[in-house]
């Protein structure tokens, strides 16, 4: 179940509001060359546009999911709603295949879990569509520059 306590226990994820800080505080160079670097940048890019379209939005939570014994488990972005949560996972590389034992699938099958929407964000604009995983909700492959445009249109639009 994506719960608080799950969401709350192992180490943080820290997100820093500024890509270009964060790359001179590690002093990195050349990170548009390193695919780890970009995939990095890229989910706190993606989480600064989720932060800033819910950010008047009431009973809002918007946190990550880390299976509480199985680190390596996660769901980069978990937004709770008072009714529904909606999952995302960032895959910002080549080959964004999902495995069926990753979280967002599992999550995504069971009952009881309040997920009402999936997504996966990734890299390529030409990866979109459903995965083909049975789940109970679908989940959606959307490319990350699409995604991050629709969100910033309906920010604009004030359709919260």
């Amino acid at each position: 179940m994506v719960g608080k306590k799950a969401a709350l226990k192992g180490k943080p994820k820290i997100y820093i509001a500024d890509a270009a800080i964060r790359n001179a505080v590690l002093m990195l160079d050349d990170v548009l060359s390193d695919d780890r670097e970009m995939g990095i940048m890229v989910e706190t890019t993606v989480y600064k546009h989720i932060v800033s379209y819910y950010r008047n939005a009431p009973s809002v939570h918007i946190g990550y999911y880390r299976k509480a014994k199985e680190n390596q488990k996660e769901v980069d972005i978990v937004i709770e709603l008072p009714k529904e949560k909606i999952l995302c996972e960032v895959k910002y590389r080549n080959n964004p295949l999902i495995p069926a034992s990753d979280a967002i699938i599992e999550l995504s099958k069971e009952a009881g879990t309040k997920v009402s929407s999936s997504f996966v964000i990734t890299k390529s604009l030409t990866d979109y569509g459903i995965c083909h995983h049975e789940t109970l909700v679908p989940v959606f492959r959307i490319p990350t520059l699409v995604f991050i445009y629709l969100l910033g249109r309906a920010e604009a639009a004030d359709f919260i």
